[in-house]
Parts: structure tokens; C-alpha cells; sequence
């Protein structure tokens, strides 16, 4: 092993050796004009033990890297020595970056020993740390939500030499802070700090970035393009697309992601010769392909069903609703994958509801797109219609230099796919390219989360007061990510209608069905070739073949296929290799321990997933340090995190088990 040093034997002189950076010309970054970072790149981690006889967590071992140097401790004594020790080495507006993969975590231990006031923690929800600091000399940063990747994604991507050790590690064992670790363990302590700072210091060389001017999330690459690109947009027309209150709460409830639905007739059952279609790039390709909300909205008071669809039908516009059904009902009781969101709709009165979606109800009321509403007045069949709250605009491109940004993205990606060498740079832009719908559709009422004695806050803001101020910066229409996923969802729609009852399994851009031999996808990717031939929408990889947005491709062949709904389903490829996806449930762990115990005959309700079930995460948020004694020895408990094993076993909800068990109940009601 390569020398790891204790808090007596690290050189800090190295600290105030190294220079600071410099902030580069025409990239500032924070306004925070008088922060010097030192350029050294340091990472942070802890290691702890689970000690379920005393319901709580501790830490046994602390790892720090700064650059190639490596420093471990064995108590938050000697943590808070360290940081002193490198204090003395600082000016005043000196800083450490810090970086910690999964800050969340670390930081309920940190606040058991230092006590964060309220402007020194940056959280996006409760508990959801992004930024901390401490001592006005250290600033912690959250790698995970820097790069959205695990650390072992995340190293290994980056291409580091100091790679995880990826060897079974017994988290289990009980180890105190006086336990005496062998070379193994201490080699698998160590190793994720320095792969962390290896691997760190890659991703700042390919975004060309440094302290001042990195992004805190994934996303943050993502904005700082197109913001830059925006800026040839016209700010003027640009503000007139922004939604005032009103508006922005329709859209707010009109908002919903990816179409996920299993077909009722055909779950439970293990079904043969299940094809996947997938379709490539889905939320790019809408962006390119389809129109947008692109003008100022206009509101119809008192409108009539007959003045809305000729606005919809005849004019074209784009329009945004709150309606409300009477007797609402699918017009095929056979039907396989409804629309109508349950958890979407208002003042819903007696209702069939398969697995969260609407078959027949006798009212109720929902806020929609233009795009929605025909999907529901093709599939289903209601009484009465009306209309409470109407607004339209034109319909267009969305703007031309955001358009550009997605074709340079997914040009990127295409053009470097394979190509030795390159590995990293297209991920990243695989990455950047999903990540333009992220940004999109962002929440642009963000409300202050506030730490302050050690509890989370909201914290009171007026949210139109906040919405004004985001609106007079913003470079993005929250319209444009309510739509993109609308239209995404009208696309995957057109691909349901197209297998009709084989249908089996959709999920955002992906449908899966019983392949007859009767289906084929051609007519659809010849017409969308064309449009993104068109549109720009289209990139030739290195090895000559050109590819198109939105087309259709075979993802995977299933010999034998089994669903209980939405996210939780089992397959045998035509290798016979098991494969499972089970929200809350590691796939290749869990498909092991199906295939040891049973196979897809055993995906059925009450089978429970041991050991692919995961982990859940008990906060023990400790205002009063207590000590307990251990082999003779006092061992200081403060906030910690305990983390358990978690089971997972398979179900149906009542109401579901009812539909899929008495059919005739409720065709009787669409009747």
C-alpha cells in the first residue's frame, strides 16, 4: 500500500505552499469575489458501524485525500485537530474545496460536532445537502450531485487508476474505533477518497472548469449552455412566454412524467415472445420535432366546449385547461392501458381505478394540455365537458439556439460512440443531452430550505413574488418541460394504439408486447425520419451509419415475461438469463435471487426479495451526546445515520387485486 498518513505525520507546510487559483477571463463564476480556493483538490469520506443493539450509528474511520496525499483518523477528536492543524496554514478568505459523495450523509455526522449556522448550509430539500462549511475555511461539496453517477460509476467512467476495490467488504461487522483494521479494509477505507480526487480532477479538465467556475449539479453544465446560447434569443419575447401565477399553477398540475402502465388482462401471467421497442432519444426528439407554447397566453373566460375545439382542432393553438368529466368512461372496457392519472384528478366522485388509472368515474376534474385532452377524447367516451379555467397561444419551434444546443449534444454523442478513446467525452454528452428536458422542467418556484437549529425549514416566501423574480432572469420557458413530456407521452400513446391488444408494458419511451409477427414499426420511423431529417435531427456515427430522433428500435427479446404492474416485472431473454425490474430492488442482485428460488413461476404476490431489497436510512438526529460503554471503553455517540437491511416483498394493492380478480364488477359499471 501507498503511505497513509496519521494527523501527526501529514506535512501540512503543503497547504500554504499551494497557490490559489485564479479566476479565468470571461468565466467569473460565483460573485463571491473575495473566496480564494487553493488548488488542491481534496475529498472527504467516513466509515461507520450499524450497531442495531443500541439502535444507532458511529463512525470508526475518516478518510481525507488532498491530492496525493492520504490522512485517516479513528475519532472526531482527531477530525477536528486535523482541520485545525490546516487552519493555521490558511490566510483569512482562504478556502479548502471539499468534495464528499453523498454530502447528505456525511453531514448529520458533521453537525454532531460543529455547529452549522443557517447561511453556512446549502440544501435543495431537507436533508439534501448540496453545499456546507465550516470554520470559514472549508467548503464542502456534493460529488454525487455534481455528477449524478455513483462513485463507482463515476470512477470508472472518468477512467481513474485508483479504481474501488470492488471486494465483498462485510459492512456488517462490528468495528469500534480502537478496532485494529487489516491492509484489506484499510486499503478499501482508502480507496474511494483517492479514486474520488482522480477522478474529480478528469471531470474538471474535460468541462474546462475550476473552483470558481464548476457547476454544482449535473444539470448546472447543461444550464450554463444554454443559457449562453439563449442570450442570441429575444429577451422580450422570451419574457412574454413566462407564466404568471395562474397560469404557472395550471401548468403545475397539468405537469406529469413518463407513461408507465402494465395491461391488466395479461398481469400475473407468464407470457411468451415479449418484444421491447424502444424510442431513441424520445425528450430530444420532441424538442426538435414537434411545436411548443411560444407566445403570450391568452385567457377565454366562460369558453364552450365547441369554442375550445376549434381552437384546439381548426386555429391550432396551444391551450391549457382545467376541466371537469361527467360519467367519464373508457370507449373500450377492454382497453389495456388507460390515461387518466388518479393521483391527477380533483373532486373525484365513484371511480374504477386500475392501478392508479381511470377506467369510469361518475365526475371528476383534472388540468391538461391540449396534447392530454385529445389522447383522453380518443380513448374515452363522458356525458358532459366543462371548461373552468382556458388559456391558448401559438403554437412553434422552440427557439432556434436551444434546438441548436440539443442537435450539437446529440451529434456529440453519436459521433463519438465507440470510438476509443473518447469514452468519456460521450458519456458526458449523453448525459448533457438528457439532461436539456431536466432543465426544462425545473420548478421555478424554488422555496428557501433553511437549517437552522438543527431542523429543516421552509423558508416564508410569497412563491408569486418568487415567481417574478425568476421570470425577469430566466432563460428557459417552465411551459416548454410541462409540453416536451406531454408530447413524449402522445408519441409512446401512438406506439400503445399501434399494438393494440398485444400490448403488455409501456414505460416513458419504451413499449413492450406480444411480437406475433404482425407488428412492425416501419411506417412510423420512415415518417419520423423525415421529420428530423427536416428538423436537424440526425447524426452519422464513425462507423458510417447515420442515426435518426424518435425512431422506434428493438431493445430486447423476452422468451418469457411476467408483470404485476407498473415498475415490477421479470423476463427470461433468449439466452434463458433472468432479468428483473422492481422499483426499490437491485436488478442483477435481485434477478439472482429469483432465479435461486423459483425463477419468474415464483414472481407472484408475497415473495419476498432478501437480499436485493436494498437499504433504508434511520436519521438519529442527537441534540444531547451520550456515551456508552464498550469492552471497557467510552465510545460517544452524536447525530448519526442507521442504515438497515431492507426487504422488499411483492403485492397488489387491494383495489387492483378486485379488477384483476372480478372483472365483471366493473365492466358492468362502463356498461
Amino acid at each position: 500500500m501507498e503511505k497513509i498518513n496519521t494527523i501527526e505525520s501529514f506535512d501540512y507546510k503543503m497547504i500554504s505552499k499551494a497557490p490559489c487559483q485564479k479566476r479565468r477571463s470571461g468565466n467569473p463564476g460565483r460573485r463571491d469575489t473575495q473566496r480564494k480556493y487553493k488548488d488542491l483538490f481534496c475529498a472527504f469520506d467516513i466509515e461507520t458501524t450499524n450497531d442495531f443493539s443500541i439502535n444507532q450509528s458511529y463512525m470508526y474511520i475518516w478518510q481525507f485525500q488532498i491530492e496525493e496525499q492520504t490522512i485517516i483518523g479513528r475519532t472526531w477528536t482527531e477530525f477536528k485537530l486535523f482541520l485545525y492543524q490546516i487552519r493555521q496554514q490558511l490566510k483569512d478568505n482562504e478556502y479548502l474545496m471539499i468534495y464528499v459523495h453523498n454530502l447528505s450523509f456525511e453531514f448529520t455526522y458533521l453537525k454532531g460536532i460543529y455547529p452549522f449556522a443557517a447561511d453556512e448550509v446549502f440544501a435543495t430539500d431537507a436533508r439534501k445537502v448540496l453545499r456546507c462549511q465550516m470554520h470559514e475555511h472549508f467548503e464542502f461539496r456534493c460529488s454525487y450531485m455534481l455528477t449524478n453517477m455513483s462513485l463507482a460509476q463515476f470512477t470508472s467512467r472518468m477512467g481513474v487508476t485508483h479504481k474501488l476495490s470492488g471486494e465483498e467488504f462485510n459492512y456488517k461487522k462490528i468495528r469500534y474505533p480502537w478496532t485494529e483494521l487489516s491492509d484489506q479494509e484499510l486499503a478499501y477505507c482508502v480507496t474511494d477518497v483517492k479514486a474520488l480526487v482522480e477522478a474529480l480532477k478528469v471531470y474538471f479538465q474535460i468541462e474546462h472548469d475550476n473552483f470558481y467556475s464548476i457547476a454544482f449539479t449535473s444539470t448546472g453544465f447543461v444550464r450554463r449552455d444554454i443559457k449562453r446560447a439563449m442570450r442570441h434569443f429575444n429577451k422580450y419575447e422570451l419574457y412574454d412566454m413566462q407564466a404568471d401565477y395562474e397560469i404557472y399553477q395550471i401548468l403545475a398540475e397539468a405537469y406529469r412524467g413518463g407513461n408507465t402502465h402494465a395491461n391488466r388482462w395479461l398481469c400475473n401471467e407468464i407470457i411468451e415472445n415479449v418484444a421491447s421497442y424502444d424510442r431513441v432519444s424520445s425528450y430530444p426528439d420532441v424538442q426538435i420535432n414537434e411545436l411548443f407554447p411560444m407566445g403570450k397566453w391568452i385567457k377565454e373566460d366562460d369558453i364552450s366546449a365547441d369554442r375550445a375545439c376549434r381552437l384546439i382542432y381548426k386555429r391550432k393553438r396551444a391551450c391549457l385547461m382545467r376541466v371537469g368529466f361527467s360519467n367519464i368512461r373508457l370507449k373500450d372496457p377492454m382497453w389495456g392501458c388507460p390515461y387518466i392519472p388518479k393521483h391527477k384528478c380533483r373532486n373525484l366522485g365513484e371511480h374504477v381505478n386500475d392501478n392508479g388509472r381511470i377506467c369510469w368515474s361518475n365526475y371528476l376534474e383534472i388540468s391538461l394540455t391540449d396534447v392530454d385532452l385529445k389522447i383522453i377524447l380518443d380513448e374515452y367516451d363522458y356525458d358532459a365537458i366543462t371548461f373552468y379555467d382556458f388559456y391558448h397561444t401559438r403554437y412553434g419551434k422552440l427557439p432556434k439556439p436551444m434546438r441548436e444546443e440539443i442537435i450539437k449534444y446529440f451529434k456529440a454523442k453519436t459521433e463519438l460512440k465507440n470510438v476509443k478513446g473518447q469514452e468519456l467525452f460521450y458519456q458526458l454528452q449523453k448525459m448533457k443531452l438528457n439532461s436539456i428536458y431536466g432543465l426544462c422542467v425545473q420548478n421555478p418556484i424554488q422555496t428557501t430550505i433553511e437549517y437552522i437549529d438543527d431542523d429543516w425549514l421552509l423558508k416564508d416566501e410569497d412563491p408569486e413574488e418568487l415567481l417574478l423574480k425568476h421570470n425577469k432572469k430566466a432563460f428557459t420557458v417552465y411551459a416548454h418541460g410541462v409540453w416536451c413530456s406531454a408530447l413524449a407521452r402522445m408519441e409512446l400513446e401512438k406506439a400503445i394504439k399501434h399494438v393494440g391488444y398485444n400490448f403488455v408494458y409501456c414505460d416513458t419511451d419504451s413499449v413492450k408486447f406480444i411480437d406475433d409477427g404482425s407488428i412492425s414499426f416501419d411506417k412510423y420511423n420512415k415518417s419520423r425520419k423525415q421529420d428530423s431529417i427536416k428538423n436537424g435531427g440526425y447524426a452519422t456515427d464513425p462507423k458510417g451509419k447515420t442515426h435518426y430522433l424518435g425512431l422506434y428500435e428493438h431493445d430486447s427479446q423476452a422468451r418469457r415475461f411476467i408483470t404485476m404492474g407498473a415498475k415490477k416485472y421479470a423476463y427470461e431473454d433468449e439466452d434463458g438469463e433472468l432479468h428483473i425490474t422492481v422499483a426499490g430492488v437491485s436488478k442483477s442482485v435481485g434477478a439472482k435471487e429469483l432465479a435461486d428460488r423459483g425463477g419468474l413461476e415464483a414472481f407472484k404476490e408475497g415473495f419476498t426479495f432478501y437480499k436485493a431489497g436494498g437499504t433504508e436510512s434511520v436519521y438519529n438526529d442527537i441534540t444531547e451526546p451520550f456515551n456508552v460503554d464498550i469492552d471497557g471503553k467510552s465510545l460517544k455517540i452524536t447525530s448519526n445515520v442507521l442504515i438497515r437491511d431492507s426487504q422488499y416483498t411483492l403485492g397488489l394493492t387491494g383495489e387492483y387485486k378486485r379488477i384483476l380478480s372480478r372483472p365483471d364488477i366493473w365492466l358492468a359499471l362502463l356498461k
